[in-house]
């Protein structure tokens, strides 16, 4: 009898000890997925706001004209902004637009090029991912940071990478929809400090490069690690080499190469997130990468389209290419810089098609 009641206390004690393990591991989880969550939530602690769009006519500022000129006028790296009030270079909201298609979720991906911590830089990069939800397809469409186009209620045309300066990520994103008649809401952005930071959390991208490239960038500051060819055609590169990559318009064709290279490392990004196994694996690898993007998107969101993106069926590498599209530009000087000058209507049909229309 008295065993039976021992043994009956044995037991009794081990289950509470099991409930006590078990209990504390739902607050370790539940813990963990609530700082999660607050980390996530601070990648928008700055977010700009989706705000009331004004009524306003932009043919009110009607494009200058600018000097039209045969080959490529060099003076890329120089920066001369059109005169304007003081008053009018300060954050912009995001004005609201009815999404074009419910199943397509336009974002943008913006780099950005700070000169000094006293000041906003301008956008080096500026991409527009495409997710299809109903087909499953993602498209990648650089624009041109040099692309002639009118900002919006600063009264003024200038490089479209000015527009962040002017106005923040807020007034990027409406020049954007302006020009091109696009419905952005979303954005994510990150600077090149941070892009070293993303590429070597994950360990290195593998990226494809031309034997011209590797020579170029070990020649540069590779060679205390220099680039080799893997067996497999690519190459695999740490963080400041992919930012000298997606930096370089040395080689090739100017910003059009430049570009093209931001989209292969935006392509190896992709192949690197379906890397993961699982939705639990794709939300640490997130969290890792959190400290270094400001998004104005809420961590069900990213956590929601990144599941689809890397886990949905029939998902392929992202479909590339760029604003302007072929033959709808010509190289222009303004103000003593070089431009590019383009077909506004056309760029605006093309793009139509190919995020909306049968490809």
């Amino acid at each position: 009898m008295e065993k039976t009641e021992q043994k009956k206390k044995g037991l009794s004690t081990a289950k509470k000890i099991i409930v006590a393990v078990l209990a504390l591991l739902i607050l370790l989880i539940v813990g963990f997925g609530a700082f999660t969550l607050i980390k996530l939530y601070g990648m928008s602690r700055n977010a700009a706001k989706i705000v009331a769009k004004p009524t306003f006519d932009p043919n009110d500022t009607p494009d200058p004209g600018v000097e039209l000129i045969t080959g490529d006028p060099g003076k890329w790296d120089v920066d001369v902004d059109d005169p304007i009030d003081p008053n009018l270079i300060y954050d912009e909201g995001i004005y609201q637009q009815d999404p074009i298609d419910p199943n397509v979720i336009n974002i943008l991906i913006m780099g950005e090029d700070r000169r000094s911590t006293a000041e906003t830089g301008r956008s080096d990069m500026m991409l527009v991912f495409s997710y299809n939800m109903k087909t499953n397809t993602i498209k990648a469409i650089s624009i041109l940071r040099d692309t002639w186009v009118y900002i919006p209620e600063r009264t003024t045309w200038n490089r479209i990478n000015a527009a962040y300066r002017f106005g923040g990520i807020g007034l990027a994103v409406n020049t954007i929809n302006l020009n091109f008649g696009l419905d952005i809401q979303k954005y994510m952005i990150t600077d090149f400090d941070n892009l070293i930071g993303i590429v070597d959390t994950l360990g290195g991208l593998d990226v494809p490069l031309t034997d011209e490239e590797i020579e170029f960038y070990n020649e540069r500051g590779s060679a205390s690690n220099p680039i080799r060819r893997k067996s497999d055609g690519f190459c695999h590169l740490n963080g400041r080499q992919v930012l000298d990559h997606c930096r370089n318009r040395t080689l090739g064709n100017g910003d059009w190469s430049r570009t093209e290279r931001q989209r292969s490392v935006m392509n190896a990004l992709y192949v690197r997130a379906k890397q993961e196994k699982d939705v639990a694996s794709l939300t640490t690898l997130m969290y890792k990468l959190m400290g270094y993007v400001e998004t104005n998107m809420s961590p069900y969101e990213m956590i929601s389209l990144g599941t689809k993106i890397v886990f949905g069926t029939g998902g392929t590498a992202p479909i590339k290419a760029t604003i302007p599209c072929t033959g709808s530009w010509s190289y222009a000087m303004e103000h003593g810089m070089a431009v590019i000058h383009i077909d506004l209507d056309k760029n605006r049909e093309w793009l139509k098609d190919f995020l909306y229309g049968a490809m």
